[in-house]
């Protein structure tokens, strides 16, 4: 057992790297606080930020001497942010929120008794989501994902599935230390020793390779059926800025795209400046994990045909725009010519045809992965009222899963066959009591 973890209640640090987004922050802040967890430190490093940021941080630090507010010099961009509010975290835990994210209730208990009774220093866990009124529909959404069972995750066969799959975003099982994971500050200032400049955050984007990173660190990792925080998704999120035609949000994600493209991709993608493609992030994140002296993470090598083809389906689905389609089909050509792969680039793209781009799906309804609750059917406004919901409805919903519905039907049975029918008769009246 890891000395992290050998104190009945370890220190657990929350850094929220953020910029402009005050009022979704408020309510973040507001899962925090309500943690029933002592041993908490929320550091809430700013960016930057013109609106009112610090007002939230500091009102919220009055009533809770758990929050923190820290200003890392002039604005030094998202990633340099991240690292700066990292290695701000004390011995014990640590995990990274996005300024419209939050923490479940309990949840920083309940990160504690996992890594307590596992002995294990590395915790992923499916997170819900959370989309704020007005960016998807004027409702809101809460997305639950279909109920996994507790395990213990081998890390190879994990990687070796993000090199097959090449999907990061996409493995619920990643235990990246963004909203989805916690790690001990062993293990990251591990990662960090084996860098040149003892950084941790070596990709343009920090989230998903914290996730792959840490697994090579490690033999095994646990996965909690229970979520301990929840992604929120509001109309400051850079991935949705990405994807939409509006001016401001364009400006707000050219933005972070001057700000990233400093840091290129892996040499093996050709160098290029960062793309939003999913598969090239995850190449980037293995590669760059790959490279570290010593890292003891091992997976398959990459086939760079699947990467192609993969990038070329995830710009069919019909999301970007003609100016930010030939961005990244620029990219993919380069990341292609590299590998002499020129021709087969070409020809795939040829043969792919770009679909119509769907509306997202409004309301509740279910599919192959996950619940959708409509908000305001549910009375949810922001991400800490989600998070309290999430926290009732998870465990309903995984009673509503066949295996537990038979459970259910078969002790309903049971009871009704036991209380059902005509039982004794009453007994006679003696002679006494007749009188």
């Amino acid at each position: 057992m890891s000395d992290n973890i050998s104190d009945t209640n370890p220190r657990f640090t929350i850094v929220i790297p953020t910029k402009d987004r005050a009022d979704y922050l408020y309510h973040t802040l507001r899962t925090c606080s309500a943690q029933d967890y002592d041993n908490l430190v929320v550091i809430v490093s700013d960016d930057g930020s013109t609106d009112h940021t610090k007002d939230i941080v500091m009102d919220a630090a009055s009533r809770d001497a758990r929050i923190r507010y820290m200003k890392n010099g002039m604005a030094p961009g998202m990633r340099d942010n991240f690292e700066f509010a990292l290695n701000q975290a004390e011995r014990g835990f640590v995990m990274a929120l996005g300024s419209d994210d939050g923490i479940m209730p309990g949840g920083i208990a309940g990160m504690r008794n996992v890594l307590r009774d596992t002995g294990l220093e590395l915790l992923s866990w499916a997170s819900p989501l959370f989309v704020y009124a007005g960016v998807r529909d004027p409702r809101g959404q809460l997305m639950l994902y279909h109920p996994k069972k507790d395990r213990l995750i081998e890390s190879r066969q994990f990687l070796a599935r993000q090199a097959q799959h090449l999907n990061y975003l996409g493995d619920v099982e990643s235990p990246m230390t963004y909203v989805k994971g916690v790690a001990s500050t062993r293990l990251v200032r591990q990662v960090q020793a084996r860098s040149a400049d003892g950084r941790f955050y070596r990709c343009p984007t920090p989230d998903g390779y914290s996730g792959i990173v840490l697994a090579g660190e490690v033999e095994r990792f646990a996965f909690s059926s229970i979520p301990f925080a929840i992604y929120g998704l509001s109309p400051t999120s850079q991935g949705l800025n990405y994807l939409t035609s509006d001016e401001a949000a364009k400006k707000n994600s050219d933005s972070f795209f001057k700000s990233v493209d400093a840091v290129p991709m892996h040499r093996e993608l050709a160098g290029q400046p960062y793309s939003p493609l999913i598969t090239l992030m995850t190449v980037d994140y293995l590669l760059t994990a790959r490279d570290l002296p010593g890292w003891g993470g091992a997976f398959p090598p990459i086939d760079f045909k699947r990467v192609i083809v993969s990038c070329i389906a995830e710009l069919a689905h019909g999301l970007y725009s003609e100016e930010r389609l030939l961005r990244e089909m620029q990219i993919l050509k380069m990341v292609a010519d590299h590998h002499g792969l020129g021709s087969y680039f070409e020809g795939t793209l040829r043969r792919s045809r770009r679909r119509k781009a769907k509306q997202p799906f409004a309301g509740s309804g279910i599919n192959l992965r996950l619940i959708l609750l409509d908000a305001v059917d549910y009375g949810i406004c922001d991400i800490f009222d989600a998070s309290v919901a999430a926290s009732y409805l998870q465990p309903f919903y995984a009673n509503l899963m066949p295996r537990n519905l038979v459970k259910i039907f078969r002790r309903s049975l049971e009871y009704f066959l036991t209380s059902s029918g005509r039982g004794s008769p009453f007994p006679k009246l003696g002679r006494e009591e007749q009188r």
